[in-house]
């Protein structure tokens, strides 16, 4: 969730909360509350309304849902209107919610607390950071579909970024989730070679290849680069054999179980010629 969407402290913790344990079991009130140095009984009561935190207990909070710097920030700034008793001061820390909200979510005209909505995602966005893909993937495993942050260890990413990742999924209509837990639904997803994004998909790709196989135990991968000189026919002939070997590949994959994420890079480029 975009927490800057949010004016009430309380919310941000609610909602954040209820969409994480949807992803991660070990995320509860509970636990939160046991992090925070507090009883279960009152944090139920912060959350409706009864009660508030201190200052000390919110920091807490944000460390146990891995806020960032900005959003603990944030999120202190809501407790102090949440606690504010002056009018005055009231009215100016309403002004400066307004300004992180505008600035956060990038608007160029001015959006009253009560309209802000989170932003619907774009498919095309799915392409904008190449791990989306990784982690979708990763939820066709079964493995991985019930215990979601199996995967931030496989990867080596934070639990909140896998979180994160998945709740983008979700906002893209690229899967479901529910108390059952996680639905993949079957969509299209094709990013073409003229869209304005694909050239900065690819690079992070190289990028995100590269920081893996740095990760991976030499047995674990398999890599190879040749430069060599041949003329325009070896070219063509190359390519036709690859797209043999796509088609076979891609029969291979079909007839597997899904246990595991894999990635496959091929390029084939000219350094000499000029057009």
């Amino acid at each position: 969730m975009n927490i800057f969407n949010e004016l009430d402290y309380r919310d941000v913790l609610r909602k954040t909360i209820e969409e994480r344990k949807k992803i991660d079991s070990s995320i509860t009130y509970q636990s939160m509350a046991s992090h925070m140095r507090i009883q279960k009984a009152y944090l139920s009561q912060v959350i409706k309304g009864v009660r508030d935190l201190n200052q000390d207990q919110l920091y807490l909070a944000a460390q146990f849902l891995n806020f960032t710097s900005e959003e603990s920030e944030y999120l202190k700034l809501l407790l102090d209107y949440a606690r504010c008793a002056l009018k005055d001061r009231e009215k100016n820390l309403l002004k400066e919610i307004k300004v992180w909200q505008k600035q956060k979510n990038k608007t160029s005209e001015y959006i009253d607390v009560e309209e802000l909505t989170e932003r619907e995602i774009n498919r095309e966005d799915y392409y904008l950071d190449p791990m989306n893909q990784v982690i979708h993937m990763g939820l066709h495993c079964e493995e991985f579909r019930k215990d979601p942050m199996k995967l931030a260890e496989r990867t080596f990413l934070p639990k909140k970024r896998v979180s994160d990742y998945i709740q983008n999924l979700e906002r893209m209509g690229i899967i479901t989730m529910s108390e059952k837990g996680i639905q993949l639904i079957d969509v299209e997803l094709h990013l073409p070679k003229d869209s304005p994004i694909f050239h900065s998909y690819k690079s992070q790709c190289y990028t995100n290849t590269m920081n893996r196989l740095k990760q991976l135990e030499d047995s674990k991968t398999y890599n190879f680069s040749v430069v060599f000189s041949g003329d325009e026919n070896v070219r063509k002939e190359i390519s036709t054999q690859f797209m043999k070997f796509l088609s076979k590949t891609k029969k291979l994959v079909s007839a597997s179980k899904s246990k595991e994420v894999f990635q496959m890079n091929f390029d084939l480029f000219s350094w000499t010629e000029t057009k």
